[in-house]
This record gives C-alpha cells, sequence and structure tokens, in this order.
C-alpha cells in the first residue's frame, strides 16, 4: 500500500497510484452497480408470437348474398398476413350483422368471448376497415382499449396497415372507430326519414308474420315479384283465421287450438300462438319503432279491431289461455263451478275407497256436493242440478216458431241503419270495380299511356281494399239468419240431450258459452245460481216468459207499434243482460 502523500515515493510511483486507485474505483462501482440491476423491472422476453386472427362482416343480408365482399376481406386479410409474417389461425364472423350495436351481434361477441377465455391469445385481431370491426364509436374504442391494455391483444387494419402496437397507431385506431361511428350516423339521418315516410303509407319492414305471402320489388323468389309490396292471406292465414274465431268464444284453450290447428296441417308452438293473439298486426295495425303512433296497414286483416281488443280482454283474465287444473271426464265441471259464498271456483277431487267424485270449496266449510254418484243425503248431484239448470232455460217447442219470428224481427230493426250502410257501400264499390273495369278497357284500346294506366288502377285498388275492409269490419254479416236461428232454438229445446251426448271438450265449451262467468252453488238450498249467462238465452227465454204469460199482448219491451224505441233498450235489465 502506498501513500502519495509521502515525499519518499517518486512521481512516477505516485501516477500509477492514482491510475490503480481510479481502477479499483470504477471496478468497485460497476460491481455495484450490477447488484442493484437486479431490481430493475424489464419486459419478459418470449417466443414471438406471430399468430393472429381474422374477422370480417357485411352490414345485410342482401349485401352477404349478392355481392363477395366477405371473400374480398378474408382475402386481403390473408394477403397482409402473409407479408408481415403473421399466421391467421383462426376465422371469424364471415356472415351478416349490423356494427351499430356491438353486444347483438352474435359472431362479434363469440370473437371478443374467445379473446378472454383463450389461453394462447392471438398477437392480434386483423380487419379489413375499422368499420367492418364496429361503428358503435365510444363503445368500440372502450373495448379496443380493453383488448390491448388488459388482454394484450392489438387491433389491426389491413387496408392501410395501421395498428394499436405503437401509441401513434393506436391513436390512428380510435380515430378511424369514431370516424366510422360518424359516418354511421350521417347515414342515419338520411336513412330514417326515408324509412318513416315509407311506413306512414302503411307498409312495413321486416319478415312478413306467419298467415301471409309477402309481394314485392326485393323478394328472393321471382313469384313474389311486385313493383309494390303486398301482403296476402296464403292457407295457413286461413286456418289462422279460424283460431282467431275460437278464440273469440272465450270456450277453446289454446292447447285445444293447437290442437285444432295441427291436425289441419298448421304446426306451431304454443309460445309463438301466445305471440300472434297479442300482435296487432294481425287486426291490420302497424306498430314500429320508427313511429310513436299506430298506423294502418296495407294488407288484409284476419280479424277486426273490435274483436281483437275482445281477445285482449279474455287473455287479461287468463293470460296464457290454458286451464290450469287437470280435467277428468268424471269431473266435466272444474273451473266452472263456483261456491256462492266466497265465488271461488270449486275443487275436484276423488273418494278413492268410494270411486266417488265430488267439488268442494277450499276456503268454505261444508260446501261440497258429489259430481255424479249418489252421497248419503240422497240429495241431487252436481249433474242432476246441472240438468234442472238447463231445464229453466230450455225453449218449449210449441214457442220455438214464435220466439224465431220475433228474433227476426229484432235483428232487422236494430241493424237497419248497418244494412243501408252496407247499401251505400256495396254501390259505391260497384262504382269502383265498373271505373277499373273501363280503365283496362281504354288501356287495350291504347287511348292511355302505361304510366297513367298504372297510377290509376293503383289509386282504384286501394280504395276497393279500403271499402272491402270497412263491409268486413264494422258491418255485421250473418249469412242465412233463418237457418242458424233455426238451428240454436232447436239445440235450446233439448239442452240435456246437447250436453249429455258431447265429450269432455264440447261440454266444456258448451257451458262456457251458456254461463261464462260460471255456475254458483248454493249449499244451504242445494241449487245452482247464475250470474249473468248468455245473453241469447236470457233473451229467448224473456221471451217465451213474456208470451207464456199473455199471450194476446204486444211484446212490451219491443213493440212493433212504437218504432220510436232505440237500440240501448236490449242493455235493460229487463232482459238480465
Amino acid at each position: 500500500y502506498f501513500h502519495i502523500d509521502k515525499p519518499a515515493i517518486s512521481k512516477k510511483d505516485r501516477m500509477v497510484v492514482i491510475i490503480y486507485q481510479s481502477y479499483y474505483i470504477n471496478h468497485i462501482t460497476m460491481k455495484s452497480n450490477d447488484y442493484f440491476n437486479q431490481f430493475v423491472q424489464k419486459k419478459l422476453t418470449s417466443v414471438e408470437n406471430t399468430g393472429v386472427w381474422c374477422y370480417s362482416r357485411v352490414s345485410s343480408k342482401e349485401q352477404y348474398e349478392n355481392n363477395s365482399s366477405i371473400q374480398r376481406q378474408i382475402e386481403a386479410n390473408e394477403v397482409f398476413a402473409k407479408k408481415n409474417n403473421y399466421v391467421i389461425t383462426e376465422k371469424f364472423g364471415g356472415t351478416y350483422e349490423s356494427a351499430k350495436s356491438d353486444f347483438t351481434r352474435k359472431e362479434f361477441m363469440n370473437l371478443i368471448e374467445r379473446v378472454k377465455r383463450s389461453r394462447h391469445k392471438p398477437f392480434a385481431i386483423i380487419v379489413y376497415k375499422m368499420s367492418r370491426f364496429s361503428r358503435s364509436g365510444g363503445n368500440a374504442i372502450g373495448l379496443v382499449n380493453y383488448c390491448v391494455e388488459v388482454l394484450g391483444v392489438h387491433l389491426i387494419e389491413s387496408s392501410s396497415g395501421i395498428s394499436t402496437t405503437t401509441e401513434r397507431g393506436k391513436a390512428a385506431v380510435y380515430e378511424s372507430l369514431f370516424h366510422a361511428f360518424k359516418e354511421n350516423l350521417e347515414r342515419k339521418e338520411i336513412i330514417i326519414p326515408n324509412m318513416q315516410a315509407y311506413i306512414k303509407k302503411g307498409y312495413r319492414f321486416g319478415q312478413c308474420p306467419l298467415g301471409y305471402d309477402h309481394f314485392g320489388p326485393r323478394v328472393k323468389n321471382d313469384k313474389f315479384y311486385s313493383r309494390e309490396q303486398k301482403l296476402i292471406i296464403n292457407s295457413d292465414g286461413k286456418l289462422l283465421k279460424e283460431a282467431w274465431s275460437w278464440k273469440l268464444t272465450g270456450g277453446i284453450s289454446d292447447a285445444q287450438i293447437l290442437r285444432k290447428l295441427s291436425s289441419r296441417g298448421l304446426k306451431i308452438s304454443k309460445q309463438k300462438l301466445s305471440k300472434i293473439w297479442r300482435n296487432p298486426f294481425y287486426c291490420g295495425i302497424l306498430i314500429s319503432s320508427l313511429s310513436d303512433i299506430p298506423i294502418t296497414g296495407k294488407w288484409p286483416p284476419l280479424i277486426s279491431h273490435r274483436h281483437f281488443m275482445k281477445i285482449q280482454e279474455i287473455l287479461e283474465c287468463n293470460p296464457a289461455g290454458y286451464q290450469h287444473n287437470k280435467q277428468e271426464e268424471l269431473r266435466p265441471l272444474s273451473r266452472s263451478l263456483k261456491c256462492s259464498k266466497c265465488e271461488n271456483y270449486m275443487v275436484g277431487y276423488e273418494v278413492k275407497k268410494k270411486r266417488i267424485h265430488y267439488y268442494r270449496c277450499l276456503k268454505c266449510v261444508g260446501v261440497s256436493i258429489s259430481a255424479n254418484g249418489q252421497s248419503k243425503s240422497r240429495k241431487k248431484n252436481a249433474e242432476q242440478l246441472l240438468a234442472d239448470l238447463f231445464q229453466k232455460f230450455e225453449i218449449p217447442i210449441s214457442y220455438s216458431s214464435l220466439i224465431e219470428l220475433q228474433l227476426t224481427k229484432l235483428f232487422i230493426h236494430f241493424n237497419n241503419p248497418s244494412k243501408e250502410k252496407e247499401t251505400a257501400l256495396s254501390d259505391k264499390l260497384l262504382a269502383l270495380q265498373k271505373n277499373l273495369k273501363n280503365l283496362k278497357i281504354r288501356r287495350g284500346l291504347d287511348q292511355i299511356d302505361q304510366e297513367t294506366f298504372d297510377l290509376t288502377q293503383e289509386y282504384l285498388h286501394g280504395e276497393i281494399a279500403q271499402i272491402n275492409k270497412e263491409i268486413e269490419s264494422e258491418i255485421p254479416k250473418i249469412s242465412n239468419l233463418e237457418k242458424l236461428l233455426a238451428e240454436s232454438l232447436k239445440k235450446l229445446t233439448k239442452l240435456n240431450v246437447v250436453w249429455s251426448s258431447a265429450n269432455l271438450e264440447d261440454r266444456r265449451i258448451f257451458q262456457k258459452i251458456l254461463f261464462p262467468n260460471g255456475i254458483l252453488f248454493d249449499a244451504e238450498k242445494h241449487e245452482y245460481l247464475t250470474s249473468n249467462p248468455n245473453k241469447f238465452i236470457q233473451l229467448i227465454d224473456s221471451l217465451s216468459t213474456e208470451y207464456a204469460s199473455n199471450k194476446n199482448a204486444t211484446f212490451p219491451i219491443f213493440q212493433e207499434k212504437s218504432r220510436s224505441v232505440s237500440g240501448s233498450r236490449l242493455e235493460l235489465p229487463t232482459f238480465g243482460l
């Protein structure tokens, strides 16, 4: 060791010591730095990931079927990947999905979920244009940021080469996504007003509902081509029209209607049938998100507005349209027989030891009745009491012809205004049909040009359709009134016979028609009571009773001598309506 401060050391030796000290200090410092290198956070290095995933899409079904945009996108992505030494390991999309919303796209969400779940994530997702990835603006930017920062998966645009691998590239990608959102917004500002104007005319967008054939200028099948959109009732529609009439009676459940339709060749699910009952389309009303108000559509309805609203009332009482209690042949009054005290339905059950079926009230003690067997008290069972109830409403055969005559007069009297309206509309319809025929003759003689012919024919068809719709929906129609009344009165002279000869389903329909609010059982008096039975049997019961009490008098409720009686008189309590 040398002390350089001592004068005994030569100048040469002092220089050697200084050089050695400098080397020693630097060596120690370097050793010290090498030690602290272990605390520096370094980026993990791994084998370079060259695997990428490809995503492609178009907006509409028409684009998907009529051009090769999907194929061109995939080819451009493959060329870019090969040029930049990437390997496309998986492909997503390849179909039509609107990019206005990200989370409603099945293929797009499949891509994102796969990226999240995959243990071996791709280096990047390649798209031809950022607008193919998304047009949702802020949502898309947030999703890309999540993929890059959290999942470590980049986004690359093959047409321009921009990517999120650099901060500058990330900014360019975000700007491109926002531009796609702005471009989509500008398109909507132009297209939506045109779409709104189109539906205000009574036309509709989208797939045609069950029961109709869609004719128009943009159809795949040539047999459905038409210059103007037309929705025509097909064979399924005719069956659905019958189903609406069955539902209107209120006595047939959805399960029974489905069986009837299936036996005729139309098989649909109970969920779809439930949606049909609640769809205003079938009464000619268009409901669209593009309009704040309902619009009258340009297609023939399967049911009138009035009957559609009535069915909605039926659905409110029994939303599912099904009878929930199990039905058995030996208890046909289930879901019809009620306790007169609490007005709740009486429940059917079987005493297996006696093999006798009963109805009983779950709330009121002691309220029960044998369904069809004989009890210890020897009182009449439920079906015997029902026979007595039917007897009260049966028409004596000797009165049936007189009641038929009176009902015919009632119908004619109260439908006179409708008859006049029907005549006026029929005359107008004939005039329009005559004009249409003359138009065709003039075109055939080449007296008018094709454009004038098409416009005039379109106008006349619209007027004819409107009148037919008004005739069908507003004017009551009963074909062969005499035959209808005769058959109805014939059944009303032997209600017990009709009941006993019917099967379970027909019995339920029969009692539902006659007593829509059910039958009340009075346990104390051991008899049936009715609450607001069918208006028709109330009317004929009033007529027959009044005639029996005074054959020579004028019927007081509807007097032929006094034509000033208004239609509202049929609503009087005398008829029990």
